[in-house]
C-alpha cells in the first residue's frame, strides 16, 4: 500500500536555486542543477549533474543518495541500492537513504531488515511521517495491531496527509476489534493492486469486502477512485457518499467527490465539496488547489485569489502554486503583484516558459516592452516548439511596434 511519491516532494524541498555565475561551478551547483532537472523529469541532464558533484566532491552523501533515487526512476536496482549504502556510509545519519533502503528490503520481503533501516531514519529524523507509516505497516503485517497503530498515529500527528496512513490506521483498528477479518483485508489489498490493470476486478474485490464490511469507509473510498478513472461518475458519486456515510470526517471522499462534480459541470456542488473538505482540514493542499482553480474558471477571482495565496503558504517552493496566484492577480488587473509572483516562479525553476511567456505580458500590460521583449527571448531559448513558439515571435514583433509607436524618437 506505500509508494514513493514522497521522494519528489524531497526533492523539491531540497531544490535552491543556485548563484550565477562566470566560473566553473561548484559541487553544491552541480548538485542544485542536478536536483531541478530531477524535479523536471530530465533525467539525462539531472544524471550527468550529479556525477560532476560527485566526481568533485566524492563524499557527497546527498548527491549518492539522488543519483540512487534516478537509478531507481531509470530501473536500475541494483545502482540504485548501491548509491543508497553509499550515502549511509559516509552519513550514518542520512534518514532518507535509510527509509529508502528500508523499502528495498520490504519489497524482497526481508521484514527485519527493512524495520532495522526504518527505526535507524527514525533515529535520525523522529520528524519523518512517512518512516512511521511504513514502520507500522510492518507491525500491521506481523499481527502487532497496537504497535501499528502508535506509528500510524504518529505519523498523522506529524503531518495529517500523509500518504495511506489514515486508511492503514482504520484498518489496523477494524482488525484488532474484530470488525475486520484478515481474509477480507487481503481481499482488499488484492483490490489495491489490480485498481491500475484490472479495474474491472478490482471493483468486485471490493465490492465483496464492502458486502460483509458495509462501514469500511476506505474500501467505499477505493472503489470510487476505481469508478472515477473508469469514467462512471455516477457510480463514484455513490461510492464517496457511502465512503462518507460510513465516516463524515472523511477529507479525501469530499476532495474527490468535488473532482467528479467538477467533470460532470456540476460546479456548485464541486465547490461545496471542495469547501467541506477545506472545513475538516484546513491545510488540504489539494482541496484549496481544486478550489482555487474551479473559482478562477467562475471568474470569482477574489476568492480564487485566497485559496492560491494558502496554496503558496502551503507549498512556498512549489513554482505551480505560485503560477496559479500570478494568473489570479493578472487576470484580477493586479499587475504588481502577478508580476512578483513570476519573478518567484522562475527563481524556483528558471527556465519556465510559461511563466516567462505570462511575465511578457505582464511587462506589456505595464508598457514596460523592453522588458517584455526579453522575457519573450528568454522562453524562446527554452526551444519551444508548435503554437506556443509562433506566439512569442509574434509577441516579441508586437512589443517591438507597440515600442516605436510610444517612442517614435527612440527607433526600434
Amino acid at each position: 500500500m506505500m509508494n514513493r511519491s514522497v521522494f519528489m516532494t524531497m526533492v523539491a524541498m531540497a531544490l535552491v536555486l543556485s548563484m550565477a555565475g562566470g566560473c566553473a561551478k561548484s559541487p553544491e551547483e552541480n548538485y542544485q542543477e542536478g536536483l531541478r532537472y530531477l524535479q523536471e523529469d530530465k533525467l539525462d541532464r539531472a544524471e550527468r549533474q550529479l556525477l560532476k558533484a560527485l566526481e568533485k566532491k566524492p563524499d557527497f552523501a546527498d548527491a549518492h543518495f539522488h543519483l540512487g533515487y534516478l537509478k531507481g526512476l531509470q530501473g536500475i536496482p541494483d545502482q540504485e541500492e548501491a548509491e543508497y549504502r553509499k550515502a549511509v556510509e559516509i552519513d550514518p545519519k542520512h534518514a532518507r537513504a535509510h527509509f529508502s533502503l528500508g523499502i528495498i528490503h520490504r519489497d524482497r520481503g526481508e521484514v527485519d531488515l527493512a524495520e532495522d533501516e526504518y527505526r535507524k531514519a527514525i533515529e535520525a529524523d523522529p520528524q519523518f511521517a512517512e518512516v512511521h507509516n511504513n514502520l507500522g505497516y510492518l507491525f500491521f503485517r506481523k499481527g502487532l495491531y497496537q504497535e501499528a497503530m502508535k506509528e500510524y498515529g504518529q505519523a498523522l500527528q506529524i503531518d495529517p496527509d500523509v500518504q495511506f496512513a489514515r486508511s492503514n490506521m482504520e484498518v489496523a483498528q477494524a482488525v484488532s476489534e474484530g470488525r475486520l477479518k484478515m481474509a477480507d483485508y487481503d481481499l482488499f489489498e488484492r483490490a489495491i493492486r489490480l485498481e491500475k490493470t484490472k479495474p474491472d476486478s478490482s471493483v468486485l474485490l471490493y465490492q465483496r469486502v464492502i458486502q460483509t464490511n458495509p462501514n469500511f469507509a476506505v474500501a467505499h473510498f477505493n472503489l470510487g477512485n476505481v469508478y472515477y478513472s473508469k469514467l462512471s461518475d455516477q457510480e463514484a458519486i455513490a461510492a464517496y457518499r457511502n465512503a462518507l456515510i460510513a465516516d463524515s470526517t472523511y477529507v479525501e471522499a469530499y476532495n474527490n467527490l468535488g473532482n467528479v462534480y467538477e467533470r460532470g459541470n456540476k460546479l456548485s456542488q464541486a465547490r461545496e465539496a471542495y469547501g467541506k473538505a477545506i472545513s475538516l482540514d484546513a491545510d488540504h493542499v489539494a482541496a484549496h488547489s481544486n478550489l482555487a482553480n474551479l473559482l478562477f474558471e467562475m471568474n470569482e477571482l477574489d476568492e480564487a485569489v485566497l485559496h492560491y495565496q494558502r496554496l503558496a503558504e502551503l507549498l512556498p517552493d512549489d513554482p505551480q502554486s505560485h503560477f496559479g496566484l500570478a494568473n489570479a492577480y493578472l487576470k484580477q488587473g493586479s499587475l504588481e503583484s502577478a508580476l512578483e509572483e513570476l519573478e518567484r516562479v522562475l527563481q524556483l525553476s528558471p527556465e519556465d516558459i510559461n511563466a516567462l511567456n505570462n511575465m511578457g505580458v505582464v511587462y506589456v500590460s505595464m508598457e514596460r516592452y523592453d522588458q517584455a521583449i526579453t522575457a519573450w527571448k528568454r522562453a524562446l531559448r527554452q526551444k519551444p516548439t508548435g503554437a506556443l513558439e509562433r506566439q512569442l515571435k509574434l509577441n516579441i514583433e508586437a512589443a517591438k511596434k507597440q515600442k516605436k509607436e510610444q517612442s517614435p524618437a527612440l527607433g526600434d
